[in-house]
């Protein structure tokens, strides 16, 4: 077989058989044998060994090595030096694919460990910021040292983060790891449901190192117009600025960096958000600055006052990287729908009822159970949730450029069938991305990354679905089949339920 024919098989079967993660110059591939199946420490580098020194179709033999350059675990180098010693001694040659299938098979079932360590959450880094082959001499302890990993929580301990409330594992992995990578979280569902509980329950576990509230209750009413709603005002004819107590929040947040801080807007579309929250939609979508900050601010007063300086009020305010917004939200004849713009900047979270039968089993355990967390896990939970101190800005890394490489087919797939005004961009692309990783390396897990983007497109992509069956029936046959070849079980139960409301009423929509 010619470097060629090489090239032109594995281009024609990566989507079905591959992933191949980087190709560097001629020479080296890094792969693994089948999507989402190995973590960077079972990739394997296929050397592509030329017979003779001649140009183009020449022949050439596949040697299979594995790349351990990288790793921070000793356990784990001191057993995939076990598994090179293992592939050098068999010389594993290949030509066709389905050899190369079938030898990961054999190793795998020959090394448990292989397997074992699909969950680990050992941190990779590349030397000189290229994929190296084997290189029997080399010494770990030159490289530079990965960052510090997360212990693994205590599944009991995280089962008691929302404490006495009767949520599925969905919710509870889709609220937490919503509000960590986006900050921004919309919880839609009928009234009664504990949509508002779920926040209070959640913000206990973070006190403020000032020894003050770092949560707010907004209630917004149907009056809200512009930011001054939110914010406050100046009164020249006091001279005072009017403060209120989301801005009261957002100084003690800026004082407290190391806190994070939450705001609830209680029914938030009883009014348009469109209107009130226009300043803080464009400015959180602003660039963040070194500290996290974003880059532009809202502008609040023009005053020289010797009262307004006394209160603290800055002319304008950047919002700090440790402040979180949720929303809750009805939808009925005295609420507003939310626009694209909205929609676009959130994680939106669908509350149901489940069953009763459960319900009333969760009673009769909360009967007996403590929901105290202990300091510790109370300790891991805020370092995993601000994202060691990142907060939720996406780090543009390997990392994500690996999970990006994983998912970005199923995206552009994703966005062909929906017509232009449905699409997405760039924004919800790293967004998707950003869930799936901190989702991964979280307190509170989903099954595995296959439902973390089940849940993400759930979130991100269908609450902008509303309309007629004219509009909507071709779309939904498309996702619908798309997301069952997919397994995306989550997605797949709303576009049903969303189907079967349009098909009875003639319209629907997410919420």
């Amino acid at each position: 077989m010619t470097v060629e024919e090489f090239e032109k098989i594995i281009e024609s079967y990566k989507r079905e058989y591959l992933t191949i993660v980087k190709k560097i110059g001629a020479d080296h591939i890094w792969m693994a044998p089948n999507k989402g199946d190995w973590y960077h420490s079972q990739y394997f580098v296929i050397d592509v060994k030329r017979n003779s020194s001649s140009g183009s179709g020449q022949d050439v033999d596949l040697t299979f090595a594995v790349n351990d350059a990288s790793i921070a675990n000793p356990v784990m180098i001191a057993n995939l030096q076990l598994l090179k010693t293992y592939i050098q001694k068999e010389n594993f040659k290949y030509s066709l694919i389905q050899d190369a299938k079938n030898k990961f098979k054999e190793i795998s079932d020959k090394f448990p460990f292989v397997k074992a360590e699909k969950e680990s959450k050992v941190i990779y880094m590349d030397r000189d910021s290229k994929i190296n082959n084997i290189d029997v001499g080399f010494s770990p302890a030159i490289i530079k040292q990965p960052q510090p990993v997360l212990p693994v929580a205590n599944n009991s301990e995280a089962e008691k983060i929302f404490g006495d409330l009767h949520l599925n594992n969905e919710i509870k992995a889709s609220f937490y790891n919503g509000l960590k990578s986006k900050g921004f979280v919309i919880l839609a569902g009928i009234s009664g449901i504990g949509k508002t509980k779920i926040f209070e329950n959640f913000v206990r576990h973070f006190v403020s190192q000032t020894a003050k509230d770092n949560f707010v209750f907004v209630s917004i009413r149907p009056d809200f117009r512009d930011t001054k709603s939110l914010l406050g005002y100046y009164n020249p004819l006091s001279e005072e600025y009017q403060i209120t107590p989301l801005l009261e929040l957002l100084i003690r947040a800026n004082d407290d960096l190391k806190t994070p801080h939450f705001v609830l807007f209680d029914e938030m579309n009883l009014a348009r958000v469109e209107y009130y929250f226009a300043d803080f939609l464009s400015v959180l979508e602003s660039q963040r600055d070194t500290n996290g900050y974003t880059t532009q601010s809202i502008q609040l007063h023009n005053s020289m006052s010797d009262k307004v300086r006394q209160q603290r009020v800055p002319r304008d305010m950047k919002i700090p990287p440790n402040v979180y917004f949720i929303g809750s939200v009805n939808i009925d004849e005295t609420t507003h729908m939310f626009s694209p713009k909205v929609i676009d900047r959130a994680f939106t979270i669908e509350f149901d009822v489940g069953s009763f039968k459960k319900y009333t089993e969760f009673l009769e355990d909360r009967l007996v159970e403590d929901y105290t967390l202990s300091a510790d896990f109370k300790k891991l939970m805020k370092k995993d949730f601000i994202n060691q101190g990142k907060y939720t800005v996406i780090k543009k890394d390997e990392n994500f450029v690996d999970t990006a490489l994983l998912h970005f087919d199923d995206l552009e797939n994703l966005n062909l069938m929906l017509p232009k005004h449905l699409r997405f961009g760039y924004r919800v692309f790293d967004e998707i991305i950003a869930f799936i990783i901190n989702s991964r390396e979280s307190v509170i897990k989903f099954n595995d990354d296959n439902e973390a983007f089940d849940i993400a497109i759930k979130m991100k992509i269908l609450p902008k679905f509303h309309g007629t069956r004219d509009k909507l029936e071709t779309i939904f046959d498309n996702l619908s089949n798309f997301a069952e070849r997919k397994k995306w079980n989550h997605t797949l139960k709303k576009i049903n339920s969303m189907r079967e409301n349009m098909i009875s009423m003639g319209y629907t929509s997410f919420m």
